[in-house]
């Protein structure tokens, strides 16, 4: 059953097939796993170098974007600013030409109002000096005539200022 001479015989066999085989195909085992070993630790440095990339990027994406943000608020402050602006100055402006029309209007009423005045005036003057002529001209002679005339001439002339 146990036979001392075929246990040393296998042994021995053991260990020449372990032999040629660590020789054949455990060094290029260990050489695959070694390069297999490097290769997936230079992806993983790889992977860890473009996963910090990509948060880089991001957040210089997300400076960009507010910055970009911020910078379209200030531009659609500053138009709104202008605009108000623009608003303020076209209402002073509206203003400031209503006052002038306004005072245009009021000058060409107390012009038209005056100068009616005095046609009126002319007018009247000339009626009682024609009234007066017809009246007097009956009754009064030249000198006295002359005095009326001054008289009434004063008169209007008092009304008129």
């Amino acid at each position: 059953m146990f036979e001392l001479g075929t246990f040393i015989v296998s042994i021995i066999s053991f260990l020449i097939v372990f032999w040629i085989i660590s020789k054949v195909g455990f060094k290029p085992l260990a050489n695959v796993m070694e390069q297999r070993r490097v290769y997936v630790t230079s992806q993983l440095e790889d992977a860890e170098k473009n996963r910090h990339e990509a948060e880089r990027l991001l957040e210089e994406q997300r400076k960009l974007l507010e910055q970009t943000r911020q910078e379209a608020k200030n531009i659609l402050d500053a138009a709104r600013q202008r605009a108000d602006e623009q608003a303020r100055q076209m209402l002073k402006e509206a203003q400031e030409e209503a006052a002038r029309i306004l005072a245009e209007g009021r000058e060409l009423i107390e012009r038209e109002r005056a100068e009616a005045m005095n046609q009126a005036m002319q007018r009247m003057t000339e009626l009682s000096v024609q009234l007066t002529s017809k009246l007097l001209h009956s009754y009064a002679n030249e000198q006295v005539h002359a005095e009326m005339i001054k008289e009434a001439e004063q008169k209007l002339g008092e009304l008129v200022c």
